[in-house]
């Protein structure tokens, strides 16, 4: 029948699209089947650390820094620790009473109720008071009970000994700023994080950092602390350790503090090493003030004391560049050491006339003399001989206009300068006043302090280098030495032997009997060179530079004091008193004066 006909097609169509919704439920069945997989297997940790990460808020507890030390084991920078006032806004009372709260105030002496009022409604723990006196904190200890929610918690602070002394070399620590935290990022660093500022603390930086801890705490749907579960300790950072000698330091500190002016720089080098045994720039800073309201100050001092004079500041090296003019000469034009040259103390050279330092004249003069006695008239006629070219390619084979890289952040490379420079710079010509004035070590050639120690380290050791640095050793809390440093060595200066024979023998005779005399010492053998750096700005400034024993060095010194006018004058008796210091003349002296007695 055709009624019979058409409900069979009824039910063959609707079988058909039976088939096709649960063809549709299956795939959807098996799509949410591969995305469970996915989600709950293969990304099932990564979720999981989310739901872990959006649950539990770890507070945080700064990490003490790694202390610094001097050579001799004596702490440069070290951490204090003071106490603060904590509140958690856990559970039943997410915000104190005011029974509570006045009673913090009298505790504290500090009104606290504007900082619970602003910080409480996030549920986050309050820090309601830092620097806490002994006496607040046993306060709060004895009413832990009364005071419900409220706790002491440690935090370190650091603490610096002779914090103007090693200002320089250490450096200071501050708070990561918005606009470093890009670049820091990727090397672990968060807003919050304490980074070092300068000097040591900022090149040593990771490892003093130590690893950070605090309470592992449970937070709620709305986002509140309700309850802390777990305490990891904060590590503490890797212990280094530095080259500098404290008694050095603080001998060149105060000599240089005490000179004409107060203001200059010193660097006091191992000559065997490279090692920084002392280098002081003053005037220094109170790094125990950084980041307190009186640092300020430091910024609008005339006298510059964060600037770092030992590394960053460039002077024209004046008459220690002779070394460099002395050993160029003997080894490119055969000097005769008895050769004499008569100074007038005038030099005519065209329509110019330049002068020595001794008006009158210093006679006759040998290489030797010369020297010794710091002649110009003699050093401008060998600068003539030997030429611009020759005096810019000794003076770079002994590291000046190039860096150091001691292991000390921001240093300076100086300067040497050619006649293409000038021709760039000035859009003039090289003349040959260029190059007499270049021969004494005047003119567009820049230096610091550093170069020149390293310079006279390279003259004590006969054209050996070696790498100028400051720490020694880093070692972690468990012992193990994670650095150490390796002696490093520069090109060697091959000089003839007679060079340096000739040249160790000037600079003898310099403090034996000439500009550096006052830097002879008992028993002692000091080889040396001052200068006298011209200073458009005002007073010339005075340079002495010197290693000892002579015949044997321990020690390799510069000196400069700004403004301080003949280098055998005010630069000389700093270098005697960090020598007497270094070689414990001061005492002998003593112990003889009391034998006579």
């Amino acid at each position: 029948m055709v009624w019979q006909r058409e409900d069979k097609s009824a039910y063959e169509n609707f079988l058909k699209k039976h088939k096709a919704i649960l063809v549709f439920f299956m795939f959807l069945f098996v799509c949410l089947s591969i995305r469970l997989f996915y989600l709950q297997i293969i990304k099932g940790n990564k979720y999981r650390d989310i739901s872990e990460q959006q649950r539990i808020h770890n507070t945080r507890e700064r990490a003490p820094r790694g202390i610094i030390y001097s050579a001799d084991n004596l702490p440069f920078a070290e951490n204090k620790f003071t106490y603060v006032a904590l509140y958690h806004p856990y559970e039943h009372h997410l915000k104190p009473s005011e029974q509570v709260i006045q009673e913090l105030n009298k505790i504290l002496g500090r009104k606290i109720k504007h900082t619970v009022d602003k910080n409480w409604r996030f549920g986050r723990v309050i820090k309601l008071a830092n620097n806490l006196s002994m006496e607040e904190m046993f306060k709060l200890q004895e009413k832990k009970l009364s005071l419900k929610g409220v706790a002491v918690a440690k935090e370190s602070s650091r603490v610096y000994c002779s914090p103007e002394v090693i200002s320089h070399i250490i450096g200071y620590t501050g708070e990561v700023r918005s606009d470093e935290i890009e670049d820091l990022a990727e090397h672990g660093y968060k807003m919050g994080d304490y980074i070092g500022r300068g000097g040591i603390e900022q090149t040593y930086d990771q490892y003093l950092q130590g690893k950070d801890g605090g309470w592992q705490i449970e937070v709620n749907a709305r986002g509140y602390q309700v309850k802390a579960f777990k305490y990891i300790a904060p590590e503490v950072g890797a212990s280094v350790y530095s080259t500098v000698d404290l008694k050095l330091q603080q001998v060149a500190y105060d000599a240089l503090n005490n000179s004409d002016t107060g203001i200059g720089a010193v660097v006091v080098l191992d000559a065997k090493t490279g090692a920084v045994k002392a280098l002081a720039s003053c005037p220094g800073f109170d790094i125990n003030a950084a980041g307190n309201r009186e640092f300020g100050r430091y910024l609008k001092d005339k006298r510059l004391p964060l600037f770092n004079r030992a590394l960053q500041a460039l002077y024209p090296p004046g008459s220690i560049f002779k070394i460099i003019t002395f050993a160029a000469a003997v080894d490119l034009l055969n000097i005769d050491p008895s050769e004499i040259v008569e100074c007038t103390g005038n030099f005519e050279l065209g329509d110019r006339h330049y002068v020595c330092w001794n008006k009158l004249g210093h006679g006759k003069m040998n290489i030797i003399s010369a020297t010794a006695q710091s002649c110009n008239i003699y050093f401008y006629q060998l600068g003539l001989k030997l030429g611009v070219r020759n005096l810019e390619k000794y003076a770079k084979k002994f590291c000046l206009g190039q860096k150091t890289k001691i292991d000390l952040p921001n240093e300076k490379k100086g300067f040497v300068p050619n006649p293409e420079w000038k021709k760039t710079k000035v859009k003039m010509p090289w003349l040959q006043g260029d190059t007499v004035i270049f021969s004494i070590g005047q003119g567009a050639l820049w230096s610091t302090p550093l170069q020149m120690a390293h310079m006279m380290s390279v003259v004590a050791n006969k054209g050996i280098h070696h790498k100028p640095y400051i720490v020694d050793r880093v070692i972690d809390l468990s012992g193990n030495k994670v650095y150490e440093h390796e002696l490093e060595l520069g090109d060697e200066l091959k000089l003839s032997d007679n060079t340096w024979t000739l040249l160790h023998k000037a600079l003898l005779e310099t403090v034996e009997n000439g500009t550096g005399r006052r830097c002879k010492l008992p028993g002692i053998k000091v080889a040396g060179k001052t200068g006298t750096a011209q200073n458009p700005q005002g007073k010339d400034h005075a340079w002495f530079v010197s290693y000892a024993p002579a015949d044997n060095p321990e020690l390799v010194m510069a000196i400069i004091v700004e403004h301080g006018g003949g280098g055998g004058i005010n630069a000389v008796p700093i270098g005697r008193k960090i020598y007497e210091a270094y070689f414990n003349l001061e005492v002998l002296q003593e112990e003889n004066r009391e034998a006579k007695k």
